[in-house]
């Protein structure tokens, strides 16, 4: 994959956490939930596939923060 690749996969889940944040019902929250574990899991495997994938920068470009990195599965 090439940086492209991720840039675009970072911009659908950053989009799709931010409509799933806009509503507080309970399904939007196991949506957001989701999210999280998606992105926490594309960022790993990138890292294990790219030695020169930038973890730091995917996790802020889907807007999780280092804290949501760290919850279990």
């Amino acid at each position: 994959m090439t940086k492209k690749d991720y840039i675009l996969i970072a911009a659908m889940l950053k989009n799709e956490r931010k409509k799933a944040l806009s509503d507080q019902d309970y399904t939007s929250k196991v949506k957001n939930i989701l999210i999280t574990s998606i992105a926490r899991q594309l960022s790993d495997m990138f890292g294990a596939n790219n030695p020169r994938f930038d973890k730091t920068k995917f996790v802020k470009a889907t807007n999780l923060t280092e804290e949501e990195m760290k919850l279990p599965l």
